[in-house]
């Protein structure tokens, strides 16, 4: 039986006071109210899987087979918020619509929230996060279940449902994965499933094998490798994230390579890093799913191979 550690959600006051992940989840734009603003629902499924390129206790540059599984769920109503500052608000995952380049380009996007310049959004707005009941998740590895925690209040502008999330390192298998919901109060019944992609797995970075302690010169290309897509699917992408702070200010440098095992980051796009970050190359798959109490749903199944990266 895989070893659950049910955390207690991100979703706190303090996280959403300075949350600094972008953007919204999937590519709905609702409607918009009387005031110009937009409304809507959606739900989100999220599985992911991380793998270590080296084995962080190793110095050889040894690889380790051990993945991380994540799973997260968010089932949101809003009111007078455009759809971006809901996602910035509860810190949801990546937006591969609205938060990626263009195909073969790298940008560098700030995702600093400025509590600021959004407190009048605030006071307009409501978020409301619905229960969707008992949430079942089924891999090839064991079940995960996320239980919703119900709070009269989180702020002022959200209230509702919060789902914590699971954890397990225990002999994960990328395969197909099932979530079945049974319905809540305000989210109906629903089953979606989903096969996980392959792990993009680093054969090369910086000119060399994937190795602790890798350095590289922030005035140079940086060169990465990873083994293709032999199961791509039309809907299938594949990113690569660089995140890094600049004074007070969260920045993220993603590019959107072809999935065909060869990419080249500018140097042009490096010159603001230094120290020791985290490389992620990951792959996205999407299936999309329907609930009574949603305009939308989508199970994303994410594969991240990472390793850690100095820059001088």
């Amino acid at each position: 039986m895989l070893r659950l550690f049910q955390h207690a959600t991100r979703f706190t006051l303090a996280a959403l006071a300075v949350a600094a992940l972008v953007g919204c989840s999937g590519s709905e734009t609702g409607s918009e109210d009387s005031s110009g603003l937009a409304e809507g629902s959606f739900g989100l499924m999220s599985v992911t899987y991380d793998h270590n390129a080296t084995d962080p206790s190793a110095t050889d540059g040894s690889t380790t087979d051990q993945l991380l599984l994540n799973t997260r769920a968010q089932f949101v109503r809003y009111t007078a918020m455009d759809r971006e500052h809901v996602g910035r608000l509860l810190a949801l995952p990546i937006d591969p619509v609205n938060d990626l380049p263009a195909i073969d380009r790298c940008h560098t996007y700030d995702l600093t929230l400025t509590i600021a310049d959004d407190q009048d959004r605030e006071e307009k707005g409501h978020v409301e996060l619905l229960e969707a009941g008992q949430l079942r998740v089924q891999t090839d590895s064991g079940t995960v279940r996320l239980t919703p925690r119900h709070f009269a209040t989180l702020l002022p502008f959200i209230s509702g449902v919060v789902y914590g999330e699971a954890q397990s390192t225990e002999e994960q298998r990328l395969g197909q994965i099932k979530v079945n919901s049974a319905g809540g109060e305000t989210v109906g019944a629903f089953n979606v499933s989903g096969a996980a992609p392959a792990l993009p797995r680093l054969l090369g970075i910086a000119g060399s094998v994937p190795r602790p302690n890798i350095t590289h010169a922030r005035t140079r290309d940086l060169p990465i490798s990873w083994q293709p897509a032999k199961d791509a699917r039309p809907n299938d992408l594949t990113y690569i994230e660089l995140r890094y702070t600049r004074g007070k200010r969260e920045l993220a440098l993603r590019c959107r390579p072809r999935d065909d095992g060869q990419f080249d980051i500018p140097a042009t796009q490096l010159s603001l890093l230094s120290g020791s970050h985290t490389l992620e190359i990951v792959r996205l798959r999407r299936s999309a799913f329907s609930a009574d109490g949603l305009d939308r749903g989508e199970l994303r199944i994410s594969v991240r191979e990472l390793v850690g990266l100095s820059f001088n």
